[in-house]
């Protein structure tokens, strides 16, 4: 590998087969810099994207009357955000009001029908 600079794989390959040359371990010591540096960006929080959801969830509840069935459509019309929204951004944006048990979901004729529990 004269010219060349050596990949990761071949770093890797060479350090498992027991061939720890200097050209090897700096490769290698390169990989794990790489490593630790992706780790330390991770956020600890809910993204911008997730936080609008969830804000758009509890205004989505904020509107459903108890004891009313809702299609995606209806949830739709229910604020202004959402209006225009296709069924499969409603639907994801209820699943997290269905998982924190705030609101039921049932089939009905093949659609989704949500009601506050």
């Amino acid at each position: 590998m004269a010219n060349k600079k050596m990949s990761y794989v071949v770093a890797v390959e060479s350090a498992i087969n027991g061939e720890l040359t200097p050209e090897v371990v700096e490769r290698l010591e390169a990989l794990k810099a790489s490593l630790e540096k992706r780790n330390t960006h991770k956020s600890n929080g809910p993204t911008k994207a997730q936080k609008e959801r969830a804000e758009l969830a509890e205004k989505v509840f904020g509107a459903m009357v108890a004891g009313e069935s809702y299609g995606s459509k209806e949830i739709a019309g229910l604020i202004p955000e959402l209006e225009g929204a296709s069924s499969q951004k409603v639907t994801a944006l209820m699943k997290d009001l269905v998982t924190s048990e705030r609101v039921t979901s049932e089939k009905v004729k093949g659609k989704a029908v949500y009601k506050v529990a």
